[in-house]
């Protein structure tokens, strides 16, 4: 009789093991797809074109120099850890401002090979 209620205690143990995986591969899921959704969605940026970062610099650990454009006018500012330090406006003709490059579709294989000759 113990073996018995020892077996379905094991059974029970089993299963409910199996039923908290599947619960958190559920979890999982649902937050991966509500992620994906999000993302999609437009929540997450910005619906204006009123405020964008030009250029960013990393100086140090924690400390960029950021150039940019709110409204028709160019700042620059230093975003620290905790907070951000203004430093000045800027004239258009003052920067240079290229647009981004396409980045290229390289193979492995041919960014190794350029490397290994600018080595040599």
């Amino acid at each position: 009789m113990l073996l018995y209620v020892y077996g379905i205690s094991t059974l029970a143990s089993v299963f409910k093991l199996i039923l908290l995986l599947l619960l958190f591969i559920g979890l999982l899921v649902a937050a991966h797809l509500f992620t994906k959704w999000y993302a999609k969605s437009g929540y997450a940026n910005a619906k204006t074109t009123n405020i964008s970062i030009i250029e960013s610099q990393q100086l140090a650990p924690g400390k960029n120099l950021m150039i940019a454009k709110v409204g028709k006018k160019y700042v620059s500012f230093i975003l620290l850890k905790d907070n951000a330090e203004f430093l000045t406006e800027l004239e258009e003709e003052d920067l240079v401002l290229t647009p981004p490059q396409q980045s290229q579709n390289l193979s492995f294989k041919e960014i190794f090979s350029k490397m290994k000759n600018k080595e040599e």
